[in-house]
């Protein structure tokens, strides 16, 4: 439809079918034969007809899934790559089941696709133990949490949105597409710190990965009613050594913490900043016992650590430090590289080390995990990882050393600090 001239003057473009439409209401004699009747008939006709095409492409039984996530990824560079890291929440509502079959990724120029094995390992249900669900079926009242990391070459790739579309078939074998809200990637790059720790034979361990054994970023916390992921780009760091080609963390007695070679190294703080939260005087666990020095809860989970404020909502949290230790208090204002503790092995912990992470909330747990990369270090891509009793890891095979600069450790990879 186009206008010339004044508005009274209106000439009408017009299909068969608002013809057809306009002949019968003629002759129905809802309408008059003259002319001036003709432009509220064609402007019915518009809106319409547009109405019956719209109606046409949707599924007129869309799935009853709801889609969320739980805080927008930014830009992480790991091992010399960048990654966006984030999870998807989903929600099925009524008392029908829903088979996850595929989710599409369009990120930019490029489309991730997970299906199958692939996609069944990046979920975990609600109440369920296993790190891996049996099924990708989402049944009624259910809801799953999906763990995405995408990777990308170069920062020019990273996309300024995500728009994901799951592919579901339904209980009746009929399939549905279910396209999200876009997911908005955050410009805010990543903090750059100094080490926490000094010199050679560090391991990242439990660094930020996609595997259903990935720890820290599994571990999702209800405070406040607000669910949090705190972890999300955790790191424990632990000491080794190589004997027969294996990489352990401990010699002589297992049951003693002074037998772990991490055990009472300085902590150092990575930046300028302010201390917020300082707890001292948990006594240390028995390792690989399953023996706490105290019952574990939300206050001293992290045991005897420290939280620095470093400006623009960023706090890095320095948990399981040595009972006695502890070299700050609230209020004191360090410095890059200054001795806030050592090593320990308190509060949830298995073996003595250094857990730490960053967060946009000055809370251990009630808060979400912000990427981060260090200054200066050497490291070594992800080693081959096996597990033995008493929740004993060893690695070998880890390939050569390699020089970063603001850059992220690959998941439990060697690491040498200058």
């Amino acid at each position: 439809m186009r206008a010339s001239g004044p508005p009274r003057h209106w000439v009408f473009e017009y299909s068969y079918p608002t013809m057809a439409l306009i002949r019968r209401a003629i002759l129905k004699g809802l309408i008059g034969k003259g002319f001036f009747r003709w432009p509220r008939v064609l402007l019915v006709g518009c809106l319409i007809l547009p109405a019956i095409s719209w109606a046409a492409g949707v599924d007129p039984n869309p799935p009853q899934v709801s889609v969320d996530f739980y805080y927008p990824p930014a830009r992480l560079t790991q091992h010399g790559t960048q990654w966006l890291v984030y999870e998807m929440r989903l929600s099925s509502y009524p008392p029908v089941a829903y088979m996850l079959d595929s989710i599409d990724v369009a990120a930019g120029a490029k489309t991730f696709t997970f299906s199958g094995a692939t996609l069944q390992s990046m979920m975990r249900f609600f109440g369920e133990k296993g790190p891996v669900p049996a099924t990708r079926r989402i049944g009624p009242g259910q809801s799953a949490v999906v763990y995405f990391v995408l990777e990308f070459p170069k920062p020019a790739d990273l996309p300024a949105t995500l728009q994901h579309t799951l592919h579901l078939t339904s209980a009746d074998g009929s399939h549905h597409a279910l396209t999200a809200e876009p997911l908005v990637v955050r410009r805010q790059p990543p903090v750059v710190i100094a080490p926490p720790l000094r010199g050679d034979d560090w391991l990242a361990f439990d660094s930020v990965h996609n595997g259903p054994d990935a720890a820290h970023r599994r571990t999702i916390l209800i405070v406040g009613g607000q669910p949090w992921l705190a972890q999300r780009y955790a790191i424990d760091w632990v000491r080794y050594r190589i004997v027969d080609g294996m990489a352990n963390t401990w010699s002589g007695p297992e049951s003693l913490n002074s037998s772990y070679f991490c055990y009472d190294n300085p902590v150092y703080s990575v930046a300028d900043g302010t201390v917020v939260e300082a707890t001292d005087g948990i006594p240390e666990n028995v390792p690989h016992s399953g023996k706490y020095g105290v019952n574990i809860n939300f206050i001293n989970a992290g045991g005897n650590h420290v939280v620095v404020d470093i400006g623009n909502n960023r706090y890095v949290f320095f948990a399981h430090m040595r009972p006695g230790t502890v070299a700050v208090k609230v209020g004191d204002r360090v410095k890059t590289g200054q001795i806030l503790g050592h090593v320990g092995n308190s509060g949830s912990s298995t073996e003595p080390h250094l857990h730490m992470h960053i967060v946009d909330h000055p809370s251990f747990l009630a808060g979400h995990g912000v990427p981060y990369e260090f200054t200066s270090f050497s490291a070594t891509g992800s080693p081959e990882t096996l597990a033995r009793p008493h929740d004993e890891m060893v690695f070998r095979n880890f390939g050569a050393f390699q020089r970063f600069h603001d850059d992220y450790p690959a998941t439990n990879a060697a690491v040498q600090f200058p």
